[in-house]
């Protein structure tokens, strides 16, 4: 099974806070603090706090849902996700999701975009209480996975590195990812991402003699 981060592997961009809510929160006349407006969107994607509330504390009167909507709709599908998604599925491979987010926009933005059929697993922060790099979200992951051996793909270094401490293959995605440190698989976009989707899955099959089950 592939796991996919979501800003920074499915969506642009990376650094969604910075290049993308606070910009619209400015334009939206907010006069938190950034510091003030990271807190509490960490609140909200560790499920303290919904959307609703969230745009309470930063200061932002208009209509919760069409806000969501309209920082939603500011986001990018990354370049190649939609064929690399189409080759897992042709390659018989389901795809997963864990993401530091909110429950109520993960599912907002994976509508957006249509990727609620090809996502056959979502495990948001928001609903389990806990954020990437945390161990406990791999587990709520893991703990609901039939698969017998997972890749997982992050724009992260900290991710990557906790995603191989529960045992799954772990990828750095991204241009981020040219120089990495030793022993760190990588992938700069999603076409190398398939060649090591497929490296892994053939050293898998090599050891037990048959290609794992997705």
């Amino acid at each position: 099974m592939v796991v996919l981060d979501a800003m920074g592997v499915m969506y642009q961009p990376g650094e969604d806070l910075d290049d993308l809510a606070i910009p619209f929160l400015r334009e939206l006349g907010c006069t938190k603090t950034d510091a003030e407006i990271v807190g509490s969107y960490n609140e909200a994607s560790l499920g303290v706090i919904d959307s609703a509330e969230l745009w309470r504390r930063w200061g932002v009167a208009e209509d919760p849902a069409l806000l969501d909507r309209r920082l939603m709709s500011r986001y990018t599908l990354t370049d190649g996700l939609v064929d690399f998604l189409r080759w897992c599925k042709d390659a018989g491979l389901r795809v997963g999701c864990i993401s530091n987010d909110l429950g109520e926009w993960a599912a907002m933005r994976a509508a957006h975009f249509g990727l609620t059929d090809s996502i056959v697993s979502w495990t948001i922060s928001g609903a389990v209480g806990h954020r990437k790099p945390d161990g406990a979200i791999y587990d709520a992951f893991l703990s609901t996975s039939h698969a017998t051996a997972h890749v997982f793909v992050d724009d992260r270094l900290p991710n990557v590195l906790a995603a191989a401490e529960k045992g799954m293959h772990a990828v750095l995605f991204g241009q981020g990812s040219v120089k990495p440190p030793p022993g760190v698989r990588t992938a700069a976009n999603f076409p190398a991402l398939a060649g090591v989707v497929e490296e892994i899955r053939a050293g898998v099959a090599g050891r037990t003699g048959k290609v794992p089950p997705c």
